[in-house]
Formats: C-alpha cells, sequence, structure tokens
C-alpha cells in the first residue's frame, strides 16, 4: 500500500489529502489515523476484490469514472457561438461558471463532501489554468461578448489532448455551447495532437451523450473509491 500526499487538494480542503495507490489490498490504512484526512483511490472495474477490500476498510464507492477517446478531425463550425482563448477580463464570469456548473463530479456526488468544498475545487481547478499553473489552455465560449462555458485542456507526454474540465453557465446548458467547445477542440487538435481523451462520471449521462455525438468512443472504466477519517476514525 502507498499512500502519496496530494497536495493541491490537501490546499483546498485544509487538510491532509491522499492518493492510495494498491500495491496489494490489505492494511489499507495506517496504524495510527491522523485526526482528520481524506483518502481517495482509483480501481479498474475488473479488480473486483480490491474493490471489495476497500469497501470493507471503509472506502465508499464514488463514482465510476468511463474514458472516452477518438482521434483529431477537422469539424465545420456554424452558428453565433464564438470559441477564443480565455483574456484576464474573463475570470470573474469564467470562475462563476466553474462554481456553480457542476452537479455529477465526484466530490458533488460525495454525501461527505459539502456542496460549498465541492463547488470550490471546481473553482479552484479553473483558477489556476487562469494563472498558468495548469494545463495547455483554456478555451471560452462566448456569446453576445459575454462567456458562457471553457474547456480546459491538458496534453500528455504522447501528445494526446484531454478535455481535463469542461462547463456551461447553469443558465445555458441544452443549447449547444458544450457540443460547440468539444468540436473546435477536436477540430484545433489537428495541428498538434495525435489522439483526443476525456474523462467523465457515468452518472453523467448529458456528459456522456455529448461526446459520444462528438464521436469519442468508450476506452476505458474506473471505480472512483472516498473515505473520510474525522477525530481518527473512518467515518
Amino acid at each position: 500500500m502507498k499512500f502519496v500526499s496530494d497536495t493541491w487538494l490537501s490546499e483546498v480542503f485544509g487538510y491532509d489529502v491522499f492518493k492510495v495507490n494498491l500495491e496489494n489490498s490489505k492494511n489499507i490504512f495506517p496504524k495510527e489515523l491522523p485526526k482528520r484526512a481524506f483518502y481517495y483511490a482509483k480501481v479498474p472495474v475488473t479488480a473486483v476484490s480490491q474493490v471489495g477490500d476497500l469497501t470493507n476498510a471503509g472506502f465508499r464507492v464514488i463514482d465510476v469514472n468511463v474514458t472516452f477517446e477518438r482521434k483529431p478531425q477537422a469539424i465545420a463550425s456554424n452558428g453565433n457561438i464564438i470559441i477564443r482563448d480565455v483574456k484576464p477580463e474573463d475570470e470573474i464570469d469564467v470562475l462563476k461558471i466553474a462554481e456553480s456548473s457542476f452537479v455529477y463530479s465526484r466530490f458533488h456526488l460525495d454525501p461527505h463532501v459539502s456542496k460549498e468544498l465541492a463547488d470550490k475545487i471546481k473553482r479552484e481547478w479553473i483558477a489556476n489554468y487562469i494563472r498558468k499553473q495548469r494545463g495547455e489552455r483554456l478555451l471560452v465560449a462566448e456569446i453576445n461578448d459575454k462567456p458562457v462555458g471553457f474547456l480546459a485542456e491538458l496534453v500528455t507526454n504522447e501528445k494526446v489532448g484531454v478535455i481535463d474540465l469542461i462547463g456551461v453557465d447553469k443558465n445555458m446548458q441544452g443549447q449547444g455551447i458544450g457540443k460547440r467547445l468539444v468540436q473546435f477542440h477536436i477540430s484545433d487538435a489537428m495541428k498538434k495532437y495525435t489522439g483526443l481523451l476525456v474523462g467523465t462520471q457515468i452518472a453523467n449521462i448529458p456528459s456522456m451523450r455529448l461526446y459520444q455525438t462528438c464521436g469519442y468512443e468508450i476506452s476505458n472504466s474506473t471505480y472512483v473509491l472516498h473515505a473520510h477519517v474525522n477525530e481518527g476514525k473512518v467515518i
């Protein structure tokens, strides 16, 4: 068992956060638990015995993460939705979208994580893009001179473009903004990436439909498990 400190999440949570790497499934927690901490693990859906060991130790299955992939491709654009790189003056609008448009993230689905904290995680995630502390690029969707959505883009060492996070103003959802952002990403990727990846929650049916509509195909899936420690006990 190996515990890797998640420095960024620890800062957002305000206490220690650890990712659990399962070299084996025995003695999952340290002998002496901290007063307060958060642990998470990501396990292939085929590793049923490991999931059983984790749940017996106090972890809960919070989410099944589904990974999609496809190749870059030129896609014609249409409509009145402008896609461009983020500008400094977009910060307030974009962060507002980030902290208010998510429902199905693993943190929003976890009953031991408050909505305020789950929203803060998404806000800080995108704030790191604006500060140029994370990722490759932050795209903004604009209608009538106002940001209405964003797409945060990573690149792997293998030159695969990854949609790290995508969000649309909660009052503008269902109007094709997310689809336009994804299509722009797919088309733009022809200049620089060999392939494309994106992950989403199995509970997020709208996102799964979006990626399949845009030509992505399922390539992998993993269980996501959380455990919370409070007053030295797993809750």
